[in-house]
């Protein structure tokens, strides 16, 4: 992928695609892919198909979607200007954010399935935990209530569950550095689109 590229991300549950967002290429190489995704950017997410009884929490209704193999989409509109480092063989990508001022928001780490490459883009899954990083140094475990939902759902089991909370751990022990923080985006950009045919699994 080339620098201005937009490159397709999708998440795939069981061959079936599970969400779809497109970001700008940054940098590619064989040691670190570099995404932006800017605010305002358009992309879809998995929501429960209609007709099926609501659940209270978006961690139940998630979890019953991935065992019961149903979901529909909807559009969302993503609300934070972020840069996202992903390197091969990594069980997570981290997310450098700005506020509208330009002010460093701070860091958020997805873990996530190591990532495949295909022909417009990128593959994944996400593994719900999610590690916050503040700007002063301050962090947190993100959604571990979903995370047990998933376990007690069964659409994560044991050993899973094991190896995403060791990468929690190696997470909130790591050093963050500020290399990406002056970066801002070649302002020719626009908001990058998805293209025809997200919601295909791109082979």
């Amino acid at each position: 992928m080339k620098p201005g590229d937009t490159a397709l991300i999708q998440e795939v549950w069981r061959e079936h695609v599970w969400a779809a967002r497109p970001m700008r290429v940054v940098e590619d190489s064989d040691e670190l892919v570099v995404l932006w995704f800017p605010r305002g950017t358009r992309w879809q997410a998995p929501t429960a198909p209609a007709g099926r009884a609501r659940e209270p929490t978006r961690g139940e209704r998630q979890a019953t979607s991935l065992v019961l193999g149903e979901w529909t989409f909807r559009e969302l509109e993503w609300d934070v200007d972020t840069l996202q480092l992903w390197r091969p063989g990594d069980w997570h990508s981290t997310w450098v954010s700005w506020l509208p001022d330009g002010t460093h928001w701070g860091w958020y780490v997805n873990i996530q399935l190591p990532f495949e490459r295909t022909p417009r883009g990128l593959r994944t899954m996400d593994l719900v935990l999610d590690v916050i990083v503040d700007a002063d140094g301050g962090r947190r475990l993100k959604d571990e209530d979903e995370l047990a939902t998933h376990v007690a759902r069964g659409s994560v089991d044991r050993e899973l569950e094991a190896r995403i909370r060791a990468e929690a751990e190696r997470i909130l022990a790591r050093r963050f550095d500020d290399a990406w923080l002056d970066w801002r985006p070649d302002p020719a950009w626009t908001r990058p689109e998805l293209p025809r045919a997200w919601d295909r699994l791109v082979e």
